[in-house]
């Protein structure tokens, strides 16, 4: 039986209604990599049986965590666009359950972001405004591609995945990870040292990247990160 793979939703609100929203690109890298893919509703009463019943969970990439969730007050032009904050506290609260019931995770950009505040960690709240000489990890117009190289560090889960030191990553964020959080350790860095890959000192399977694998599914190093994750998760 093909493993069940839950994946977060972004969360659009409005006034008579509220919607989740998934890029199917995160569905079609689970199948292809022999999982099968399972939307995930932002409902904090379903995350019991989510946990039960889901072999593995993908937390996906969206808008920016609200400062508060780091205890910092958003900084003064710094450009953000906030997600809704029942999402994240959703988000959380599952991230929270799904690792207390030891189920692989796999998150990427926003959602590494999520987890490491989950776990106390904080952000860059604007890497163009906080880090000093940035290379470009987003978007400057519309419908613009960023790759960039990503150093990923020898002995990490990360590097037996990938089997090399370094990769090529498209990428698409202003954020980034400034202290990790507890129990997390860096698996990877952008060539300006912005963080690009965390991961625990457990043995739980937990991968969070800052890039975005699903977007070059032909890649093999994104074959092989989804390949693992679906792996653990056929497994737990």
């Amino acid at each position: 039986m093909k493993p069940l793979i839950g994946i977060t939703m972004n969360l659009e609100v409005q006034p008579a209604r509220n919607i989740n929203i998934l890029d199917q690109d995160y569905g079609k890298a689970v199948m292809k990599a022999g999982g099968l893919p399972v939307p995930i509703l932002g409902i904090n009463d379903s995350i019991a049986d989510l946990v039960k019943h889901l072999d593995g969970f993908l937390f996906t990439g969206g808008d920016d965590l609200h400062p508060q969730f780091y205890k910092e007050k958003p900084l003064v032009n710094a450009r953000m666009t906030l997600s809704p904050e029942k999402l994240t506290r959703f988000e959380i609260n599952l991230f929270k359950a799904a690792t207390k019931a030891k189920k692989p995770i796999l998150a990427i950009c926003h959602g590494a972001q999520l987890v490491n505040v989950a776990l106390g960690g904080k952000l860059y709240q604007d890497i163009s405004r906080q880090f000093p000489h940035p290379i470009q990890h987003g978007s400057a117009r519309a419908g613009e591609k960023v790759f960039h190289d990503v150093d990923i560090f020898e002995g990490t889960l990360l590097s037996r995945i990938m089997g090399t030191s370094r990769i090529r990553v498209r990428s698409a964020h202003h954020q980034s990870v400034k202290n990790p959080g507890r129990g997390l350790h860096l698996s990877a860095v952008a060539h300006d040292r912005v963080i690009e890959a965390l991961e625990p000192r457990t043995k739980q399977f937990l991968i969070a990247v800052q890039w975005h694998p699903e977007k070059t599914p032909n890649d093999r190093y994104s074959k092989k990160l989804f390949a693992a994750f679906i792996n653990a998760s056929g497994k737990s």
